[in-house]
């Protein structure tokens, strides 16, 4: 593990120089909105999404240079989605990361307008990727946009919201997330294959990593909502039970949705099989990310 901490600390380096180098500066005007890109950008993330992407690209032979725009790309858009998330309209949340929210910062009618610069800078960023034989410019884009829009991202957002205060079976709630969370995790990786020139077979095998690592991980979040403290988390604890939210243990129970993490990642580390060693650092993170504290 403490290879593995040196690797994450490292790549997390990588991405945070590429974010600052690509990000509009501070006394750019108009300032306000890119002050608050930043401060929203470099509020203290783990960068786990822009690591998979780099990550994976290794896992199919390419190099991290050629990943990182699309890297970036999926830290902005995953940042630009939490700005909105925390607005008094939607999850109504005043701590992220241990700080306050964009919202509580800037205003709300600055946040969201905060939440828009990004997203659109995120495909400027990304328009920088290089093709390779197998995947033009325009694959790229289509596979980012597809991800952020109504089908995927935003759409899980809206059953999320749909879903509040009603009794949810778990096929609803999973339907939520393979979009609110999945879906953002599975296309940071398949981004990341697609600059290194990946096969049809290695793209899929990223696919169904993502897809059960991606629910995985939120089952694990549900999890630790109801059992860490809001200091632990760097967001207000227990925030799900008091909206009336369906989480993994509301519906499961905790032992239950335990397992049920477990075996999701069981199911991720399988689909890593055709990768060998070269996909060593994806086996390590999705163990380091199940072994994270109930």
């Amino acid at each position: 593990m403490s290879d593995l901490k040196a690797y994450l600390k490292s790549q997390q380096v990588l991405v945070d120089d590429a974010l600052n180098s690509f990000l509009p500066r501070v006394t750019v005007r108009p300032k306000t909105v890119h002050q608050g890109m930043r401060y929203s950008i470099f509020a203290g993330g783990k960068r786990l999404r822009p690591i998979l992407t780099l990550a994976a690209a290794e896992a199919c032979g390419g190099e991290a240079k050629n990943a990182l725009p699309p890297a970036c790309s999926v830290e902005i858009m995953h940042t630009y989605s939490l700005v909105h998330d925390d607005l008094p309209s939607m999850d109504d949340d005043d701590l992220r990361r241990g700080r306050p929210t964009s919202h509580k910062v800037y205003g709300e009618g600055m946040a969201v307008l905060i939440g828009d610069a990004l997203l659109t800078e995120a495909f400027t960023v990304l328009a920088q990727t290089p093709p390779t034989k197998r995947y033009s410019l325009k694959d790229i884009l289509l596979e980012f946009s597809e991800c952020g829009g109504s089908k995927k991202l935003i759409g899980g957002q809206v059953l999320d919201l749909e879903g509040e205060g009603k009794d949810l079976t778990k096929a609803q709630l999973v339907r939520i997330h393979e979009n609110k969370t999945a879906a953002l995790l599975t296309t940071s990786l398949r981004l990341g294959g697609m600059t290194a020139n990946a096969t049809v077979r290695q793209l899929d095998a990223l696919t169904t990593f993502g897809y059960n690592l991606g629910l995985a991980f939120q089952v694990i979040d549900d999890i630790l909502d109801v059992t860490q403290s809001t200091e632990q988390l760097g967001k207000t604890a227990g925030k799900d039970e008091a909206v009336d939210k369906a989480t993994y243990p509301s519906i499961l129970g905790l032992d239950k949705s335990k397992k049920e993490a477990a075996r999701l990642t069981r199911k991720a580390l399988a689909a890593l099989e055709i990768f060998g060693k070269k996909g060593q650092h994806l086996e390590e993170i999705a163990h380091y990310l199940l072994d994270r504290e109930f």
